[in-house]
């Protein structure tokens, strides 16, 4: 098992000759040293990436909050934060969770869905108490008998704090590489 994390560390560290430090919006920058941390730091850090996939389609609106710092936010493209603070947070999952809530179908299946696909993570620590990352995220939605299908590909651009020994998402950034404009009208996501 020991094995296991460790080349599952291995394959996602990356390495000091090309790491990358933080940015301002919490992007990867190429050509700084990486932070000698521990392996079980980015394993915390790769396990909260995932488990916000998880929890965001699945968990109460507190869990989700609670993947964040108390003043936590989170940002789309270069613009400025759209959902800042615990509240927002959990507004948010909530306004998620409402709009896909439709309970089971004729065929007993749940009709709505939401899923966040998180993949190709990538951390760099940056301090013993500071940590960036990136993943690519692709959302696929169903709602009654429109889908399933795909809403967005993009990329999750994050900032990591460790707070009393726990690591948090302190602000993360959406970059939308492809979004299926016509399905998120639908879906109420843009007007």
């Amino acid at each position: 098992m020991l094995a296991l994390v460790g080349a599952l560390v291995a394959f996602v560290t990356i390495p000091p000759s090309t790491a990358e430090a933080a940015g301002s919006g919490g992007e990867l920058r190429q050509g700084a040293t990486n932070v000698v941390g521990s392996s079980d730091d980015r394993v915390q850090i790769l396990n909260l990436i995932n488990r916000y996939g998880a929890v965001h389609d699945f968990g109460r609106p507190e869990e989700y909050a609670d993947l964040f710092t108390a003043d936590g936010e989170i940002s789309v493209g270069d613009g400025p934060a759209i959902v800042r603070g615990r509240d927002a947070l959990v507004a948010q999952a909530k306004s998620d969770h409402e709009r896909f809530s439709g309970g089971p179908g004729p065929d007993g299946k749940t009709s709505s869905i939401m899923r966040h696909l998180i993949s190709n993570a990538q951390v760099t620590l940056t301090g013993s108490d500071s940590a960036v990352g990136q993943s690519y995220v692709t959302t696929i939605v169903q709602k009654g008998d429109l889908g399933p299908a795909i809403l967005s590909v993009g990329r999750y651009q994050d900032r990591f704090v460790k707070q009393n020994g726990e690591w948090r998402i302190a602000h993360r950034k959406i970059i939308i590489d492809f979004g299926n404009s016509e399905l998120g009208k639908k879906l109420g996501f843009t007007k």
